[in-house]
């Protein structure tokens, strides 16, 4: 590898006391070397902050940086850690989610081998709480295969992304020049995930590493447990818009209407999917 480039973790934590040691560890657990971690905590409530700054104090031969702040939302909180961020590369993880020890060092591979992708994201495993398991997001999404071809895609994956959300944000690994080109994250969403793929996705090729490489997990408080809410389906009927009124949807008014109806349909069937899978699947 090309002198093993820089990789800017952005960690944004909110609420998380118990699950963020874990997140924390599995980035200094990480076979890649080369790492930034930015920490960002975006106004908790509970003992967040104390669990990360104790963290900090016992790893102090990690480039680390902290921001303490008030709330602000996810978007904002994120553009916040691209500012700061120094990388060649981004990755994202939630605080309450967890990556396996290879997980950057395969991404950073492949990003380096095919210079023209802008963002390679991969299979995970899903967690009950504090249980690992061994189902994967691609057990009830295998259509995910389908749209790669030895890693990197062998089709539209902009229009792919219009009908189904299949990336994973606590799995993502972004180029940063894309972001100079796609803008940082919309302030005015209440999500930062599907707006940010699709923007790449009209820009730049997309691969993916058909591998488990993070543990996702389920608990109460996570916001895909809310996937059938009307304000989950508010949110992606706003991102969608935002597509729809650009150049060339703007005025196909009858191809909006399907493009919304498949998205509708893919939440729902997904939604049912993962219960199965997760909740009842032992």
């Amino acid at each position: 590898m090309h002198n093993f480039p820089l990789v800017s973790v952005l960690i944004p934590a909110y609420n998380h006391e118990q699950y963020v040691e874990a997140a924390l560890q599995s980035v200094v657990d990480q076979t890649y070397s080369n790492i930034e971690i930015i920490i960002i905590n975006d106004g908790s409530t509970d003992r967040t902050g104390e669990v990360i700054l104790s963290f900090i104090s016992k790893h102090t031969e990690y480039n680390i940086n902290y921001i303490d702040k008030v709330n602000e939302g996810i978007c904002r909180t994120l553009n916040k850690g691209l500012e700061l961020a120094k990388g060649k590369y981004v990755a994202l993880l939630a605080s309450d989610d967890i990556w396996l020890p290879e997980k950057i060092e395969k991404q950073a591979l492949i990003m380096e081998a095919n210079l023209n992708i802008g963002m390679v994201f991969t299979d995970h495993y899903f967690m009950r709480f504090y249980e690992k398991t061994s189902i994967k997001a691609t057990d009830y999404k295998p259509s995910t295969r389908d749209c790669f071809i030895n890693g990197i895609q062998n089709l539209n994956m902009y229009e792919k992304l219009l009908t189904e959300n299949i990336v994973p944000g606590l799995t993502v690994f972004i180029r940063k020049d894309c972001f100079e080109k796609v803008g940082g994250f919309d302030n005015n969403l209440k999500a930062e995930d599907l707006d940010m793929w699709l923007r790449i996705a009209k820009m730049y090729p997309i691969a993916f590493i058909d591998e488990p490489l993070a543990y996702y997990r389920v608990h109460d408080s996570n916001v895909s447990n809310k996937a059938l809410s009307f304000g989950t389906i508010k949110l992606v009927f706003s991102i969608l818009k935002k597509q729809y009124n650009e150049i060339p949807l703007k005025h196909q008014y009858i191809k909006k209407n399907v493009l919304f109806l498949m998205f509708l349909y893919n939440i729902i069937k997904n939604r049912f999917l993962r219960v199965f899978f997760i909740e009842k699947k032992k």
